[in-house]
């Protein structure tokens, strides 16, 4: 379905938030929507969770109704209040490990359980027009855990006969660029990894694990690491596996020359992901195109004020961005 008859110049990188998993095509065929922070507690309530998350589930609820109000509106606020409280205590008291631990692994399994209700394996519609198309320059950077970017390139890695593998993900150095297909640099981690030691394990082998079942076990960890990023307050993305990845997202928005961002809000509280765009993105967006999708105006004009030297195109909605999508874009 080609949208124009130009073709762009340079490489594109997606880069996708909460709000891009939210609007997936098959979002009312479920009665769990996939969460944003604001709503998370809401859907935790109504989730009727598989046996193995009940007793997770019920500890973050019970947790949740110990804070003042206003922090229940939100999972980060509500995380690492709860998380900073227990870290306290143990450096303050001498108490040990066990409560901090707690807080992360009931709220990994809790979030787990959201997105697999969410999601399971359905394939979106709305993902897979966007992606399609994307070649071994372009990148999506994702801030999800689940696996929607996964599934909906499924068929096009089939197409274009690109076997999965975990370079996909551009988790090492001296990873290979993959022809004909897109890197996946997911960088809070994801449900289909392991955390051994200092390095990601793929759980995935091959693109038809995406069709046999979700795929959703990223509460699998020890202590407090584990191979998703819950929302802490200081996310320490220079330690560990985690310091390779948010290199080559560097490097990647170093040289790419179109930034299509499809439901990040770019938090004020999250001041590592904004960095990442400042430091990568130099001189604010100059000679970069930034197109920005996101019901809400202040998400588009926090976009339009961190790159502001950028050509800029903003849509409310994805049914807007492919209905009149700029002229440099293509999808054929």
């Amino acid at each position: 379905m080609p949208v124009s008859s130009k073709k762009r110049i340079g490489s594109v990188t997606f880069v996708l938030g909460a709000g891009a998993s939210r609007a997936v095509s098959y979002s009312k065929t479920t009665d769990v929507l996939s969460p944003l922070d604001r709503d998370f507690f809401d859907l935790l309530q109504r989730l009727e969770a598989q046996e193995k998350d009940e007793s997770a589930v019920a500890w973050v609820l019970d947790k949740m109704l110990t804070l003042p109000f206003e922090l229940r509106r939100s999972l980060e606020r509500t995380f690492y209040t709860l998380h900073l409280r227990s870290y306290l205590r143990r450096k303050l008291s001498g108490a040990d490990e066990s409560e901090e631990e707690a807080v992360v692994s009931h709220f990994a399994r809790a979030i787990v359980a959201l997105l697999r209700k969410a999601h399971g394996v359905h394939t979106c519609e709305n993902h897979q027009y966007l992606l399609h198309g994307l070649g071994r320059n372009d990148a999506v950077i994702s801030f999800n855990y689940d696996l929607v970017v996964e599934r909906a390139l499924r068929s096009y890695a089939q197409k274009r006969g690109v076997a999965f593998s975990p370079a996909i993900y551009g988790l090492k150095a001296d990873d290979p660029a993959i022809p004909h297909f897109p890197r996946i640099l997911k960088l809070h981690g994801s449900v289909n990894w392991d955390l051994n030691g200092d390095e990601f394990r793929i759980r995935t082998g091959a693109w038809d694990d995406f069709e046999s079942a979700p795929g959703y076990r990223g509460y699998s960890g020890e202590g407090t690491r584990f191979p998703i990023f819950l929302p802490f307050w200081d996310k320490q993305v220079t330690h560990g596996p985690w310091l390779a990845l948010w290199r080559r997202a560097h490097q990647q928005l170093r040289e790419t020359k179109h930034i299509i961002v499809w439901g990040f809000s770019l938090p004020t509280t999250d001041v590592k992901a904004r960095e990442l765009f400042t430091i990568s993105v130099p001189d604010g967006g100059a000679n970069r195109r930034l197109c920005v999708i996101d019901p809400s105006q202040a998400t588009r004009d926090r976009w339009w004020e961190l790159l502001p030297n950028a050509q800029y195109w903003e849509y409310e909605s994805f049914k807007g961005f492919k209905s009149a999508s700029p002229a440099w874009w293509w999808n054929d």
